[in-house]
């Protein structure tokens, strides 16, 4: 039930930040979201017990209310287990980290396709996983959706 809960409250989270829709008056800032160390060629290969930290960079060139980065799962809690989110409020810029770490094999998993849009396929034996990041301004969010995934052997 717990882990429902945290899955509902993250989607809320996403779609708030990430699919928001500025308002027609304002001049949008822009904001710069950066993964520094990405998971290589999309791929992060983790033993069980062993945990990885994503280091997100958001800059903007207008003050923003607060910058977050979440996870999202199309297995949630098959494979490995998120570390909660980051948030920093009131800024210019924003270091956020997430951990993942590897919990139990991911070799049973089948292959995924069309997830988080269309034309993205992933492999047998990886769970798809992904970083929603973004900063909230007066009345609008900007945010950005970046996908991955891990195998655990």
């Amino acid at each position: 039930m717990k882990s429902l809960l945290v899955t509902l409250c993250a989607a809320t989270m996403i779609l708030a930040c990430v699919c928001a829709v500025p308002a027609a008056a304002q001049d949008e800032p822009t904001v710069s979201i950066n993964v520094l160390n990405p998971a290589p060629n999309g791929v992060l290969v983790l033993d069980v017990g062993e945990s990885y930290t994503f280091d997100i960079e958001v800059t903007s060139d207008t003050p923003f209310l607060i910058a977050i980065a979440l996870t999202d799962a199309y297995y949630p809690g098959r494979g490995v287990k998120w570390h909660g989110v980051d948030v920093q409020q009131k800024g210019t810029s924003a270091l956020l980290h997430l951990t993942v770490t590897g919990k139990n094999s991911t070799a049973d998993l089948l292959r995924i396709c069309d997830w988080p849009e269309p034309d993205i396929c992933y492999p047998d034996g990886v769970a798809p996983l992904a970083i929603a990041a973004g900063a909230r301004f007066p009345g609008f969010s900007i945010g950005e959706y970046l996908p991955f995934s891990v195998r655990v052997p």
